[in-house]
């Protein structure tokens, strides 16, 4: 690319360097918990690259224009702030640090770049990025390196494989440790605080006073409430599900997978969508898809590095993890996917209780409790037992508890026909913490034989780990 086009480029997507503030639209868009979190990991630098990762449509892009309105806010000069979109195939073919340097030229920032901030976006465009990336911070020292991506890192890829096949991690390979965040879709909690509901919903002393109203923006959350630009559009008609849905799988799969037959990936992710949080196998896919069994693991491999959908594997009536995984239960990181192709799902749904169960789920997803989250399957006798989810532990086998759903509200009135399942294996296991029934609208505790669970109703669940996870109530900020 010649100098003076990639130097034009630049300039088009950098405008702070002559206006000194970022565009208008990112001014408006709220901000999310994770942009102070991210914003002190591109702080530390020192040759460590920082990575924002997560689902295409998350924000990534935005939250990175963020950080640079925070940093010209603190003091940084505009020119000393570098973004670079490596969507241009032009600038992915480029050696990134003579990219860097390059633009670091363009902006008037001297050799070296020393006290400045370079933003790769888009940065899995790039060929083994992982490595170029960590080969640019190491180069670099006196810069910020930061880059966003829709894939997982390799080193973290690695690690979430050996969760799910129950074996132990391999070694990295490549790249040194990178600095990194992961953006979820939006957390209950933040859909809450950015629309300004909490306020409506809890007193002045944080307690809930209106469970039903919660309930009903809970059903709204899982329809809608996944992605920014849907959840926050605040009355603009012009963008919904189905239209961030359709671009998910049908053009930003296509951009990303480098799959030979981009259809059945779509295929896929279009029946697990509508499946969400069904038990299923390779070979039962495989069956039903005609596709070869060892393609459909490269699917789903895939799938799961793009943040797009979360396997959950499988542990006995002992809690203890099968060596050789065979079924597996499927969940997308965001519900609210489902509603964008089979339309939203009321409260008295029978699929409402999958959605919820999703929801429970996604909460979790930037946090390492993520790949420890299970389901129990075994047999007894001539029945088969069933646990909606075990956390167990980093390293152990005893779990840490049970959470059961239980969207009909039965458990409290007739515990032993809902969560006699979960009693059994509370009874051969015995989990470090009380276990949880999570309901529609029944809260309360009890003991049960020997065993104290806790009820509450999924959407307070949901709204009480996103405010943990996003530390406290002051957390999640608009504008």
């Amino acid at each position: 690319m010649l100098d003076i086009d990639l130097k034009s480029r630049l300039i088009l997507d950098n405008p702070w360097w002559t206006t000194g503030t970022v565009e208008v639209a990112v001014q408006r868009a709220a901000r999310r918990a994770f942009v102070r979190p991210f914003l002190e990991r591109v702080r530390s630098g020192g040759g460590l690259a920082a990575v924002l990762s997560g689902p295409g449509r998350a924000g990534k892009s935005i939250l990175i224009k963020q950080v640079i309105q925070l940093l010209m806010g603190a003091g940084v000069e505009p020119h000393f702030l570098v973004y670079i979109r490596l969507d241009n195939p032009a600038f992915a073919n480029l050696d990134l640090v003579d990219l860097t340097d390059q633009a670091l030229a363009a902006s008037g920032v001297g050799a070296g770049g020393a006290g400045a901030y370079v933003f790769f976006d888009d940065i899995h465009n790039v060929p083994e990025w992982e490595q170029r990336l960590d080969a640019l911070a190491r180069a670099r020292p006196s810069c910020r390196i930061a880059a966003a991506t829709t894939l997982v890192p390799v080193a973290d890829t690695n690690v979430m494989a050996a969760a799910n096949g129950g074996g132990k991690a391999k070694k990295a390979k490549g790249p040194g440790p990178f600095s990194h965040t992961i953006l979820p879709p939006v957390l209950f909690a933040e859909y809450l605080h950015i629309l300004r509901i909490r306020e409506k919903l809890f007193d002045a002393y944080g307690r809930l006073t209106d469970l039903d109203a919660l309930n009903a923006a809970f059903v709204d959350y899982v329809n809608t409430g996944g992605f920014p630009e849907v959840a926050f559009a605040l009355g603009d008609h012009g963008v919904n599900q189905v239209d961030v849905t359709s671009k998910i799988i049908h053009q930003d799969l296509a951009g990303l997978c480098g799959i030979a037959d981009q259809r059945e990936v779509a295929k896929l992710m279009t029946r697990l969508a509508l499946e969400t949080g069904i038990e299923t196998s390779i070979e039962t896919l495989s069956k039903d898809m005609s596709v070869a069994k060892n393609t459909l693991r490269k699917y789903l491999e895939f799938l799961e590095s793009a943040y797009l959908i979360k396997r959950i594997w499988r542990v006995d009536g002992e809690s203890k993890r099968f060596q050789r995984q065979t079924r597996f239960k499927v969940y997308l990181t965001s519900p609210s996917l489902r509603s964008g192709l089979a339309g939203p799902a009321a409260m008295n749904e029978e699929a409402m209780a999958r959605l919820a169960e999703t929801a429970v789920i996604s909460q979790f997803m930037h946090s390492p409790t993520f790949q420890r989250l299970y389901y129990a399957f075994w047999k007894k006798g001539r029945k088969h037992k069933h646990v909606s989810l075990v956390e167990m532990p980093a390293k152990g086998t005893k779990p840490v508890k049970c959470i059961e759903l239980d969207w009909s509200n039965k458990a409290i009135a007739r515990p032993h026909d809902v969560l006699g399942d979960m009693l059994d294996f509370l009874d051969e296991n015995r989990p470090a913490t009380p276990s949880k029934a999570l309901t529609r609208n029944m809260s309360g505790k009890r003991f049960i034989g020997e065993h104290e669970i806790g009820f509450m109703p999924v959407s307070v669940w949901c709204f009480a780990v996103g405010q943990v996870l996003l530390e406290g109530p002051g957390a999640v900020k608009k504008g």
